[in-house]
């Protein structure tokens, strides 16, 4: 159990920073397929790149939401493609391409009809009031809590793999906390690594993390170990409520950051507390039925995130 421990330590508590070294040692090959962004909204349609924007802690949900093209820093693999929203949620929505490539840049999370067709990707997920693909959460001892009342919020794009969230002075169990969430990927995986880094935190302070249940025909798991899987479909417009999109989703915690495992009515939760660094890390794993060479069943998909949970 030990060496096993040993090995998702590896595997998953250094995530962030073995991303961001394998990007490093293969930058042409790796990293030119992966992108990262935050653009301005802009009514002429120009949107312009950013690399930082910082709310004060009493900014409007919805202003800060809707000032941003795409309504949060974006973040891509050849695979996917996550969006941060900018506002107390601060949820990760997915967006699956038909096949690899680096293509947010042209649709922006807002494929057109006529861009499906030529084969490009869409965002695939309704999150509603749940933890969607990963997002980070506090948490009451019932219900998953979103990041309410902060001294402010910033979005900062570090490079083309990676993006930060930063909330100082977060108001946690009667205590501030500073927290930074940091978002990395590669351009030869589909992962998505995850390293929280926390502040101010008590010994007693917990949060949560998970994925959530596809809103139509869900089947999924989560185990104690910390790991978790869902498959089904969802309405991810519904303005256009004819294309339904399925949907696969899956994470891995470190094993030094499990508290617990449940789940409810939306999610597949894990319980998290800092390891001695301050820092919990886990990895969210995803995939669509609109992938051309993606997994098309639960079945597989089930087995895919087991068989990574338990690779040597």
């Amino acid at each position: 159990m030990k060496i096993h421990h040993l090995l998702m330590l590896m595997a998953v508590a250094g995530s962030a920073s073995e991303a961001t070294a394998q990007c490093n040692a293969t930058a042409n090959s790796c990293c030119g397929k992966t992108d990262a962004y935050i653009k301005l909204y802009d009514h002429h349609g120009k949107h312009p790149r950013i690399n930082s924007i910082t709310y004060p802690g009493n900014a409007n949900n919805l202003d800060m939401y809707n000032s941003i093209y795409g309504h949060g820093a974006v973040i891509e693999n050849p695979w996917m493609a996550y969006r941060v929203y900018m506002d107390n949620r601060q949820s990760l929505d997915l967006y699956v391409k038909q096949t690899p490539k680096t293509e947010l840049d042209v649709t922006g999370f807002y494929t057109t009809p006529e861009q499906m067709a030529e084969g490009y990707g869409c965002d695939v997920l309704w999150a509603g009031k749940s933890v969607a693909a990963g997002s980070f959460r506090g948490w009451d001892g019932k219900t998953p809590l979103t990041i309410d009342s902060v001294a402010s919020r910033t979005q900062n794009v570090i490079d083309r793999k990676t993006i930060t969230v930063h909330d100082e002075g977060w108001k946690y169990n009667g205590h501030d906390i500073d927290m930074t969430q940091k978002y990395s990927v590669c351009g030869n995986s589909r992962d998505l690594d995850v390293e929280i880094t926390l502040e101010g935190y008590k010994d007693n302070d917990i949060f949560c993390t998970g994925i959530q249940k596809l809103e139509m025909n869900n089947q999924g798991f989560i185990k104690p170990e910390g790991y978790a899987a869902s498959w089904g479909e969802n309405i991810p417009d519904k303005n256009h409520p004819e294309l339904v999109e399925g949907v696969g989703l899956g994470i891995i915690v470190a094993p030094e950051n499990i508290v617990k495992t449940l789940e409810d009515d939306l999610n597949y939760l894990v319980l998290v507390r800092p390891d001695k660094e301050g820092k919990i890390r886990y990895k969210v794993i995803a995939t669509g039925s609109r992938e051309k060479d993606g997994v098309k069943s639960y079945k597989e998909w089930s087995k895919y995130i087991s068989d990574r949970y338990n690779k040597k």
